[in-house]
């Protein structure tokens, strides 16, 4: 096991929802669901000549179709239960000391920070998926931030260069080839995955190559873990609260905007991989 993986082992629980170390925002992008109200609305009668909907097949579908992903409901919804209380009682206060410590410049600056870090490991996906555009402007992006940016302080490379992140991670690869998504997991700590992400988010924690120059089983190895785990969790923590509040039911709402942000990123892998061939084909 590489230190990044004990890393993130016994500091993932800063991560809470966020468990790829990526992200991110994986929740929290596709959470644009219609408020539900509890006033039942009659459907509209059709017109003459006119076939009445089929809302109750439409709904049937839907849940048809949740069925298939999450064949493990009971036990993932326990297990959400169980984040729940961690981070209640637990991660929520560290992340809003956290807050009132750090300002929010700093907070920003120290995020960018770890977004420069995970460089490497979205440019071997890109190229893995043959991104070519993709991969230009992650090698881009990273130059530029790490020498003008000072070491991604800052981001010169988006607010001068309008060069900006293009995510990429190993289960996102795996379904460019074709790998199917498997199951919905509710991991305990690490939050929502996939049978696949699970698998990608390993590969892609071996193949971190921060693993390797910082050395094995060493103290700050744990220091940036948990700082990098924080800072991501505070930095989504306002989206996440906002889907938590127009919800009716939470653990629904984040399944399905989990699942949905990654079937995004993988049309996205699918498309950009199109992309990538015609520049190459062109040149």
């Amino acid at each position: 096991m590489t230190p990044r993986a004990v890393t993130r082992s016994l500091v993932i629980a800063w991560l809470a929802w966020f468990a790829t170390g990526i992200a991110p925002a994986r929740a929290t992008e596709a959470s644009d669901s219609a408020p539900v109200t509890d006033v039942e609305l009659k459907p509209a009668e059709p017109a003459a000549g006119e076939e009445a909907p089929l809302e109750d097949e439409d709904e049937e579908d839907l849940v048809d179709e949740a069925g298939q992903r999450d064949p493990f409901e009971g036990l993932n919804r326990d297990i959400f239960s169980f984040n729940r209380s961690v981070d209640r009682y637990v991660f929520d206060p560290i992340t809003r000391g956290y807050q009132r410590v750090v300002p929010a410049p700093g907070r920003h600056a120290i995020y960018n920070v770890f977004q420069n870090l995970d460089s490497p490991v979205i440019l071997a996906n890109h190229m893995l998926q043959f991104r070519v555009v993709d991969a230009a402007g992650t090698t881009t992006r990273f130059v530029l931030n790490t020498s003008l940016g000072l070491g991604g302080v800052f981001d010169p490379a988006a607010n001068w260069f309008q060069v900006y992140r293009r995510e990429g991670d190993f289960g996102q690869t795996l379904a460019r080839y074709g790998t199917p998504s498997g199951p919905f997991l509710m991991l305990p700590v690490f939050g929502p995955s996939t049978v696949r992400d699970v698998f990608g988010d390993v590969v892609d924690i071996l193949a971190d190559p921060v693993s390797y120059l910082l050395g094995p089983w060493r103290w700050w190895t744990l220091v940036l873990g948990g700082s990098e785990g924080l800072t991501t969790r505070e930095a989504h923590l306002d989206e996440m609260n906002a889907l938590e509040a127009g919800s009716l039911d939470f653990y629904s709402a984040l399944r399905s905007a989990y699942l949905q942000n990654r079937d995004a990123m993988a049309r996205e892998a699918r498309e950009s991989a199109v992309a990538g061939i015609k520049t190459a084909k062109s040149h």
